[in-house]
C-alpha cells in the first residue's frame, strides 16, 4: 500500500498521495512530503467530512482543483483538513462505503487532467487487486485456524479433545523430566451409568449432561491446568503442577462435589456421579501414553469398588494390567488355535430325577497353565469383543456334542442344552441369524436348545430386547434368566419379556437348608414365576435337605454340585447312561421311572 501511494504521489505528479482505509480497519498509508497528522491517526476524517461520500455519488472518482472555491461543504473539509487540491479514488467495497479511498493531494490550486484521472484509477484498481488479496487470505487464515481450532477441540462441549490433550500431556512430560522434580497428575473421570440417561430420556438430555458436566470441571481447575473431553462420557484432566498426591486427592474430591448437585435439564433433576482414577507422574511410565492408561486403570478399579469413588494408580495395578495384558496376547491367540472345551453339567427334574439337559460351560486348555477358570478369562473376552467367535464356536461345538448324545441314548424325550449369552453376544445385529445357521449346521432341533441370558445384557441394549427375545423364541428356542433376583430389577421382566424359565441364583439358594429368610424369599420368587406361568431352575444346589425344600416349594429343576461337578465330555457320556440321579441321592420320594 505504501509503495503504490508512493507510485502514486510520483507519476502523477502530486505533492503526496494516501491510502485511506475505511470500516473497522482505519489505517492508512501515506508517502510524500506534505505531512498532515490525520493522514496517520484520523483517515477517518475523509469519512466524516463527507468527501468518502461525495467519492461515492461521484461515481467513485472526485476532482477538487481548488478547494477555495469549491462548495461550502468542501471548503469546510479542506480549511480542517489542510487542503489545496485533490483527487480521490473509490477502491472496492459496497455501493455505499468503499473499502478504502486513494486520494492525491496537491499542496496549490490546479486541475486534475484526464491522464490524472486515467492513472489514479489504475493505481487505485491495483490496491483493489491487493485488498482483495489480502481479504482472501485473510479469510483463509481464519478458516484454517477454526478448522485447527476444531481438530483439537469437542465439537459438542468445545473442550480440548483426545489429541489436544495428548499433545499437552506430553508437554507436561518433557518439561518434568528436563526439571527432574515437576510433578503432574491426570485424571480420568468416566459417569456412572450415562446410558440409561441417553436411553430413559433421549441422546438430546444426554448432550445437555454432558456439556453440563464439562462446564462443572472447569470450575474444579485452576488457570494453568486443562479439562478435556476424550469421547463419549469420558473426561479427563490435567494438573500441570502437584506438590504429591495429596493435592490430586483434593481435586478428585472437588469434583465429586461439583458433580453432586442435580442438573436441571428441561425442568427435571438429573444426577449424575463419576468414577475417577488418579495417576502421578512419578507412579507409572513417564510416556504420556502410559500415564493416561494409568489413569484409566485406577478408574476401572473405582468403578469396580462400587463407583462414585476415586482411587489412585498404584504399581500394583500395573502389575495387574500387564497381566492382564499377557492374558488378552493368549487369549487372542487361544482363540485362533481353537484351545478351548467345554464341560457339561447336568439340570435334573425333581419331581423325576431325572437329567433333563445339561449347561455347556467354556473352559481354556492352555498350553502351559492347564485349564484356566472361566472367571480368569471371561470377564477379559467379554470387553474384548473376543466373546463373540469363542460363543460362536461353543454353541456350534455343544449343539453339535448334545445332538450325538441324542442320537446314541435314543431318549423319548430328547436330551435339552443350556447355554450362555454373554452381554456382547446378546448385542450381536446378526445373533438370530447366527443361532438358526448353527441349529441347521449340526442338525439341533430348536426345541432342545435353551438359551440364557442375564438381566445386564438386557438392559445394556441400545435396541429394544424384547424384539431379539421374540425372534430367538420364534425359532423354538427357550430362553432362561439367569441369576434371578440379583440384577437391577429381577421382577419387572417376570412379565416385560417373553420368558420360558428363571435360574434362581446360589446366593438364594444355598441358606435354605438353614435360614427362613432365605427359605421365604426362594418361596416368594416360586410363587411369581408361578403366576407368570415359566419354570425354575434352582442353582448351586450342594445338600439333600435343599433339594427336599426346592421340591416343597414347587421348584422344577435344579443343578449343582450335589448333583455332578462340571464334567469333560466322556465323564458326562457316562453320566448320561445312568439319566437318574435319584438312586444316588437316596432321595426317596423321588419317582425313578
Amino acid at each position: 500500500m505504501e509503495r503504490l501511494a508512493r507510485l502514486t504521489a510520483e507519476t502523477l505528479p502530486a505533492s503526496s498521495a494516501l491510502i485511506a482505509m475505511l470500516g473497522g480497519d482505519r489505517r492508512a498509508f501515506g508517502a510524500g512530503p506534505l505531512d498532515k497528522p490525520w493522514f496517520a491517526h484520523d483517515p477517518g476524517a475523509l469519512v466524516r467530512f463527507g468527501i468518502t461520500r461525495r467519492v461515492v455519488e461521484e461515481g467513485g472518482y472526485l476532482a477538487i482543483p481548488d478547494c477555495g472555491k469549491a462548495s461550502e461543504e468542501v471548503q469546510l473539509a479542506a480549511a480542517e483538513l489542510g487542503l489545496a487540491s485533490f483527487a480521490a479514488c473509490a477502491l472496492g467495497g459496497t455501493d455505499n462505503m468503499p473499502h478504502a479511498v486513494l486520494c492525491a493531494f496537491r499542496d496549490t490550486p490546479g486541475p486534475w487532467s484526464d491522464s490524472d484521472r486515467s492513472l489514479l484509477q489504475e493505481f487505485a484498481a491495483m490496491a483493489t487487486t491487493e485488498l482483495g488479496l489480502r481479504h482472501l487470505l485473510a479469510e483463509r487464515e481464519i478458516r484454517e485456524r477454526q478448522l485447527r481450532h476444531d481438530s483439537l477441540h469437542d465439537g459438542l462441549t468445545g473442550l480440548p479433545n483426545r489429541a489436544y490433550f495428548m499433545r499437552r500431556l506430553a508437554d507436561a512430560t518433557d518439561r518434568s523430566r528436563r526439571m527432574g522434580d515437576s510433578l503432574f497428575a491426570v485424571v480420568f473421570l468416566d459417569l456412572d451409568d450415562f446410558k440409561l440417561i441417553n436411553d430413559s430420556m433421549g441422546h438430546h438430555v444426554g448432550d445437555e449432561v454432558i456439556m453440563s458436566v464439562a462446564r462443572r470441571l472447569e470450575e474444579c481447575v485452576r488457570g494453568g491446568d486443562i479439562v478435556a473431553r476424550l469421547g463419549g462420557d469420558e473426561f479427563a484432566i490435567l494438573l500441570e503442577r502437584v506438590a504429591d498426591a495429596r493435592d490430586t486427592a483434593i481435586v478428585a474430591e472437588r469434583v465429586q462435589e461439583a458433580l453432586s448437585a442435580p442438573f436441571n435439564i428441561g425442568g427435571f433433576d438429573h444426577r449424575v456421579t463419576a468414577s475417577i482414577g488418579v495417576a502421578l507422574s512419578s507412579s507409572a511410565n513417564e510416556r504420556p501414553e502410559y500415564l493416561l492408561r494409568s489413569a484409566d486403570m485406577a478408574m476401572y478399579r473405582a468403578k469396580n469398588a462400587g463407583r462414585n469413588r476415586f482411587e489412585m494408580f498404584d504399581r500394583a495395578m500395573h502389575a495387574e494390567a500387564l497381566a492382564r495384558l499377557q492374558i488378552e496376547n493368549e487369549l487372542r491367540r487361544a482363540v485362533d488355535s481353537e484351545q478351548f472345551m467345554l464341560y457339561y453339567q447336568p439340570i435334573v427334574s425333581l419331581a423325576t430325577g431325572r437329567i433333563e439337559m445339561v449347561e455347556a460351560l467354556i473352559r481354556w486348555r492352555h498350553p502351559e497353565r492347564g485349564v484356566v477358570s472361566p472367571a480368569d478369562f471371561i470377564p477379559i473376552a467379554e470387553e474384548t469383543g473376543l466373546i463373540i467367535p469363542m460363543g460362536r464356536w461353543a454353541l456350534h461345538k455343544a449343539c453339535s456334542q448334545v445332538r450325538q448324545w441324542q442320537n446314541e441314548l435314543g431318549w423319548e424325550q430328547p436330551l435339552g442344552l443350556s447355554a450362555n449369552l454373554s452381554v456382547k453376544q446378546f448385542g450381536q445385529l446378526d445373533l438370530v441369524r447366527m443361532v438358526a445357521a448353527i441349529l441347521k449346521e449340526t442338525d439341533f432341533a430348536a426345541s432342545s436348545l435353551h438359551l440364557e441370558i442375564t438381566e445386564s445384557a438386557i438392559i445394556s441394549q441400545s435396541h429394544p430386547a424384547v424384539n431379539i427375545i421374540h425372534d430367538l423364541r420364534a425359532l423354538g428356542v427357550a430362553i432362561h434368566l439367569d441369576d434371578f433376583g440379583t440384577g437391577y430389577s429381577s421382577l419387572s421382566y417376570l412379565h416385560r419379556i417373553p420368558l420360558d424359565a428363571i435360574k434362581i441364583d446360589r446366593a438364594f439358594t444355598s441358606a435354605i437348608d438353614s435360614e427362613n429368610l432365605s427359605r421365604e424369599v426362594v418361596r416368594a420368587i416360586l410363587g411369581l414365576v408361578r403366576a407368570v406361568g415359566v419354570d425354575a431352575v434352582a442353582e448351586g444346589v450342594t445338600s439333600e435337605t435343599q433339594v427336599e425344600v426346592l421340591r416343597d416349594l414347587g421348584c422344577e429343576y435344579a443343578q449343582g454340585y450335589l448333583f455332578s461337578r462340571p464334567l469333560p465330555p466322556d465323564e458326562m457320556r457316562e453320566l448320561l447312561n445312568q439319566r437318574h440321579i435319584a438312586p444316588l441321592l437316596k432321595l426317596g420320594a423321588m419317582d425313578a421311572r
